[in-house]
């Protein structure tokens, strides 16, 4: 967008638009003029001081606009200004997590050989399991080490979960300069927050524009991987349109996800019901809503998202609420991208990089709002001073959206603390309550009848659709292949018999050499800033160093000790029960994050953010056994 050279009101557009946090830390970076760095953080700016930055950023434009990409600045410039984006220091850990959020290496997150490529034996091969952002970058990062690979996508295209995701108004709930790949800059996204359709679209083009669209097998759905113990290979299993085909892999890495399986709940009666049921994650685009009386179940993000749709499209919309959820709002969702931000995306050197890392900072310090502070629940209060004040924020959000019906709040007010389960943004649910077409009810379901849904107390919903919003069998970690590691052990069935999915810095497992699980169990940070992708970018790079170790050292395994396993999950567990959401004012047992079986946090990481990267970004070789001697046997007869 900078073939035309745009007019003084144009670019004052543009950066009025902007993020002037953003803008500032572009404009020093390119002046260095200490004046823009005396300026406050952003949102600290007063009006005279916005007026003139922007005055001067369009002064520069206006004479320099054009596409440049800055060099990473020396560690010591790189550190001073990651600080002026927040105004709080980066200690060692934070600087090391997030130093490449903004963008400056080709390659952010990525690892290399430690000294020049080795020789790779004939025949070796990585077997990537999953094509959407874990698996794309996965392949993108073993292309960059020239070890070879093939990606497995039991589905048709790439794309993941948002493949699986089709239902009205999909979109991230992350700002899209976060979610994005940190090796692709300036894609120009036409919403603050991307549609599922354009994120699939982006995946595809990344795919090819790469390279790992010709290196995946489309309609490659694996059934069972078993290690072959005396060839130290995994033997794979895929069901195709053409029937079963056996392939063999030194190395898996599984980028199968943890939104890939829908929890289908059936219900009492739904053979007698009339009218058509659908699953979010099962969404046909051929569903007709218009004019239809429409019942739904489900609120979490996928039932919050779609309500407003919903509600356009139905004649009568009736919302079966279990949980009440804390929703917020979100600058701009749902808001088209200006021509003059994509502009200014590639026009003023700088901006891209510091926006994202800007976007990603307002997270930053969010893991003591997942605490409980005994001292300051002894002075009376819920949780602790910043939980509370969130509470306080969210409650008066609320009742404003809901024009402060208090029949309505009475139903929606959650009685557990905010952040016990994962924050949802409202995109219209609260005022789409407010509809004359929409009723919300809180009566548990009964049953399903001919007509519509029944509640317990025998009340009749008529429904021509049933939408049912129930989401993701979150802990069918690596379903439905079977992994059969050493001696045959069954990795769901060791699951099953102990108390849940775990695995080690959440991605290896004993006696399970060369696996390695990406959003595996108990991988999903709580808190800290960088978006998803980031961390698939950091979990491949765990994996891929193990696999550099094995090529650079000839060996044929590498296995997590037991006893390194062992002491990783002690202090994992000793760690969850800090979290809110295993406490009472949590509601534990009211989210998905708690196996309440066994009472243990079962998909979220509990550590601090950066403490966790540091434990997931470079491997303790002396936690790990790395054995056999590296050849590619010939095949099993």
């Amino acid at each position: 967008m900078s073939e035309a050279k745009k007019d003084a009101a144009y670019i004052r557009r543009a950066v009025e638009l902007a993020d002037p946090n953003a803008v500032k830390l572009a404009m020093f970076h390119i002046t260095r003029d200490e004046a823009i760095a005396a300026l406050p953080v952003g949102p600290k700016m007063d009006a005279e001081q916005k007026a003139w930055l922007t005055d001067k950023t369009v002064a520069w434009l206006e004479a320099n606009a054009g596409p440049a990409d800055l060099t990473e600045p020396e560690e010591a410039d790189l550190r001073r200004m990651m600080d002026m984006v927040t105004g709080i220091p980066n200690g060692e850990m934070e600087f090391n997590l997030r130093r490449d959020l903004t963008g400056f290496k080709e390659f952010p997150y990525m690892v290399d050989w430690t000294n020049g490529k080795p020789e790779i034996p004939e025949g070796f091969k990585v077997a990537v399991i999953g094509s959407g952002f874990a698996g794309i970058g996965t392949g993108v990062q073993l292309d960059n080490l020239g070890i070879p690979y093939t990606v497995y996508e039991r589905r048709a295209d790439p794309g993941g979960v948002w493949n699986i995701n089709r239902y009205p108004d999909v979109r991230v709930d992350t700002i899209s300069i976060t979610y994005e790949f940190l090796f692709e800059r300036g894609h120009e996204w036409s919403e603050y927050f991307g549609r599922g359709a354009e994120v699939r679209e982006y995946l595809r083009k990344v795919s090819k524009k790469r390279g790992v669209f010709d290196k995946t097998r489309f309609e490659h759905d694996l059934k069972k991987a078993t290690w072959d113990e005396a060839r130290n290979v995994w033997k794979l299993e895929f069901e195709t349109p053409d029937g079963i085909l056996k392939e063999e892999a030194n190395a898996i890495i599984s980028c199968a996800g943890l939104f890939a399986t829908p929890k289908v709940v059936e219900w009492e009666g739904q053979e007698n019901f009339k009218g058509e049921i659908v699953h979010t994650a099962l969404w046909n685009d051929d569903i007709d809503l218009k004019g239809k009386k429409i019942a739904t179940i489900g609120q979490g993000s996928t039932g919050i998202q779609m309500l407003g749709a919903l509600s356009r499209e139905g004649s009568e919309v009736t919302v079966f609420q279990r949980t009440a959820q804390w929703m917020m709002p979100r600058e701009k969702y749902g808001e088209a991208m200006e021509p003059e931000v994509q502009w200014l995306v590639h026009n003023l050197p700088g901006y891209w990089n510091w926006w994202r890392y800007s976007a990603t900072s307002g997270l930053f310090e969010t893991h003591g709002l997942m605490q409980v502070d005994p001292e300051w629940q002894a002075k009376g209060g819920i949780v602790s001073e910043a939980n509370d004040q969130i509470r306080k924020d969210l409650t008066a959000y609320m009742t404003y959206q809901l024009g402060g019906r208090q029949d309505l709040i009475d139903k929606v007010m959650p009685d557990y603390a905010p952040f016990s389960r994962r924050p949802i943004v409202d995109n219209g649910w609260y005022k789409a309550l407010t509809n004359d077409n929409v009723e919300l009810v809180t009566t548990q379901i009964k049953r399903l009848v001919p007509e519509g849904v029944e509640t317990v107390d025998g009340k009749v919903y008529e429904a021509d659709v049933f939408v049912t919003a129930t989401g993701f069998d979150v802990v069918k970690y690596l379903w439905p292949a079977e992994y059969t590691g050493k001696d045959g052990v069954d990795l769901h069935q060791k699951w099953d018999e102990g108390d849940g999915p775990r695995a080690y810095v959440g991605m290896m497992h004993p006696g399970f050499p060369n696996l390695w699980t990406l959003y595996g169990p108990n991988s999903q940070p709580v808190s800290g800033g960088p978006a998803q992708p980031v961390w698939f970018a950091i979990w491949c790079g765990y994996a891929t160093q193990c696999i550099i170790k094995m090529l650079e050292t000839g060996h044929a395994q590498v296995d997590v000790k037991q006893d390194a396993y062992d002491r990783y999950n002690a202090e994992l567990d000793a760690e969850a029960h800090k979290l809110i959401s295993m406490n009472e004012v949590g509601g534990v047992g009211k989210n998905y994050y708690v196996n309440t079986e066994h009472m243990r946090l079962q998909v979220n990481s509990p550590f601090y953010s950066p403490y966790y990267h540091k434990l997931c970004s470079t491997p303790v070789w002396d936690e790990l056994e790395i054995t056999g001697a590296l050849k590619v046997p010939e095949a099993a007869e």
